[in-house]
């Protein structure tokens, strides 16, 4: 149950940012507010100037002082999404890993990176641009993308948790590591391991290998051992020849292959 009372109408403040929207998102999605008005107001100010939290049914988020609002706050580690979460929905591990970086974000603590590649901040200053005076629109058109941004962090979490149980084996090329779950595998956190390629096979029993992109690794002859091996599946290599697919999302296999995670890895080893 929520710790506070379910708003009818969700306060934020012009030109909406990352944090206001996801303090938004979080009382639409959790907090019982699925119908609630959203009314924006210049940075720093109230509804109708009265206090932010003098009514019950009005919530206020990045903007007026009030619970919601962590600007009058000596902290870096917090955020409006930060402060509604622990009030709606402390205990969503999800949603935690997905407020913690909008925290980074808002209090310029984010990892640096290449400012070239476009990223949430320019995907809502682009909707900023394209409503100025729409604030209510920019917020309807980010919804569904901090949807999607939730049910990443939800895989993530899979994966890591499959990836626990991984297999790791010796390869021509250096470590490799085998992994299967509903989700298939992840480059991220194979890599990040130390391993030069990993092989996975998902819910669906589609199966892959995938090398690091600057590796010397060349799967033509695991494709050739598994044309013999396994002749039936519908096994692709690609052009780059560090890349070994039965079956994507993109391109559903006409036959996928029958063999277990534990055999193809087997297939890999023998090329040593």
């Amino acid at each position: 149950m929520p710790l506070v009372e379910q708003p009818s109408v969700i306060v934020g403040h012009l030109a909406p940012d990352l944090d206001c929207l996801t303090a938004i998102w979080i009382l639409l999605r959790f907090g019982g507010a699925a119908e609630a008005e959203l009314i924006f107001v210049p940075a720093g100010q109230t509804l109708d100037g009265k206090p932010a939290d003098s009514e019950r049914r009005v919530v206020h988020v990045d903007t007026g002082g009030g619970r919601f609002d962590h600007h009058q706050r000596a902290s870096a580690d917090l955020c409006a999404a930060e402060l509604v979460r622990r009030a709606h929905a402390p205990y969503d591990l999800p949603l935690e890993r997905m407020v913690r970086q909008v925290c980074q974000i808002d209090n310029a603590r984010a990892p640096s990176g290449d400012n070239a590649f476009f990223n949430i901040g320019a995907l809502i200053a682009g909707y900023n641009l394209l409503f100025p005076n729409r604030p209510q629109h920019v917020a309807q058109a980010m919804l569904p993308n901090l949807d999607a941004w939730y049910e990443h962090e939800s895989r993530q979490i899979r994966l890591e948790q499959a990836f626990a149980r991984r297999l790791e084996f010796a390869t021509p090329w250096g470590l490799g590591i085998a992994m299967e779950s509903e989700e298939g595998g992840s480059s991220k956190l194979a890599y990040g391991h130390g391993a030069v390629l990993y092989a996975y096979r998902d819910g669906n029993g589609w199966m892959g290998v995938a090398a690091q992109s600057r590796s010397r690794v060349d799967l033509s002859l695991v494709y050739d051992d598994l044309r013999s091996l396994d002749g039936e599946a519908d096994w692709y290599l690609h052009p780059n020849k560090r890349l070994l697919l039965c079956g994507t999302a993109k391109a559903p296999p006409r036959s996928p292959s029958r063999l277990s995670l534990v055999e193809l890895v087997e297939v890999i080893e023998n090329q040593r």
